[in-house]
């Protein structure tokens, strides 16, 4: 596999998709089901559901770990299932991080890395009246989208994968910077939409990449809760007291180990 499609998939589902949270009270319910796929590869490369409820956002890797965004406290907490372990990380230090990355890949000499520190899309509707292209040099994305059920929804969506996007980078060293998606997120969020599916283009420019990167992804977006969710959720809340807490280093490197072990 290529190196940056191997990046851009360590970011998970939320790569192809500091503002104020709407009040827990107005907060929607809802869940999103994610598939990623490369190229034209019918089996995905990763898989998670995010259920949103009452303010807080669950999101669940199948068989492998939960990461629970609870903005009102302004954290993460990663929640390890087979080693019954977790950590927290804070939003203020997912900020800083990014901070400091924006500077460095902004000061870079590589136009590509250069794009990612300050990305720049031309936005346009594409033939259908669904659809909404983000284009420029470096990188593309096409996205079918729906409407948000509300305003509300439409910014946890946002808030939501903004800061999971940060999480990711920090969570995978080496992976792809966020800034772009964040560019995506706030084009979706101002036009009140989700995107239902993406593809993400990056043509090939350099040798930082020498082959043309795609990838692809679905969302299936449900407006309510089903009971198993809320019974997910419940099981959630007991292992975010129940698990032993453990350092974010220890964290990330437990599961590179679990990485590691799968090539």
């Amino acid at each position: 596999m290529f190196p940056l499609l191997k990046r851009l998939i360590c970011a998970g589902s939320w790569l192809l998709i500091a503002v104020l949270p709407a009040a827990v009270g107005q907060a929607e319910d809802f869940r999103i089901d994610s598939r990623v796929f490369a190229g034209k590869e019918p089996k995905p490369v990763s898989e998670n559901t995010t259920l949103f409820h009452v303010g807080i956002v669950y999101d669940y890797i199948p068989d492998k770990s939960i990461a629970v965004f609870d903005k009102p406290r302004g954290r993460f907490v990663l929640l390890d299932r087979q080693r019954r372990v977790k950590a927290e990380v804070t939003v203020a230090q997912l900020q800083t991080f990014c901070d400091r990355l924006q500077h460095m890949a902004a000061t870079d000499s590589n136009p590509f890395v250069k794009f990612v520190a300050e990305p720049h899309f031309d936005a346009a509707m594409g033939d259908k009246s669904s659809e909404l292209i983000l284009s420029s040099p470096h990188m593309t994305y096409r996205l079918m989208t729906t409407k948000a059920e509300s305003p509300e929804a439409s910014q946890q969506y946002r808030e939501f994968s903004d800061w999971y996007a940060r999480l990711n980078v920090m969570m995978n060293p080496g992976s792809t910077p966020p800034f772009p998606r964040l560019a995506v997120n706030d084009e979706l969020c101002q036009r009140g939409l989700l995107a239902e599916q993406v593809q993400l283009t990056v043509p090939q420019q350099n040798a930082l990449h020498r082959h043309t990167v795609e990838l692809r992804s679905e969302h299936h977006i449900a407006w309510r809760l089903l009971q198993t969710d809320l019974d997910q959720i419940n099981e959630t809340t007991t292992q975010l007291t129940a698990f032993k807490p453990i350092g974010l280093d220890e964290y990330r490197r437990l599961q590179n180990q679990v990485q590691v072990s799968k090539r």
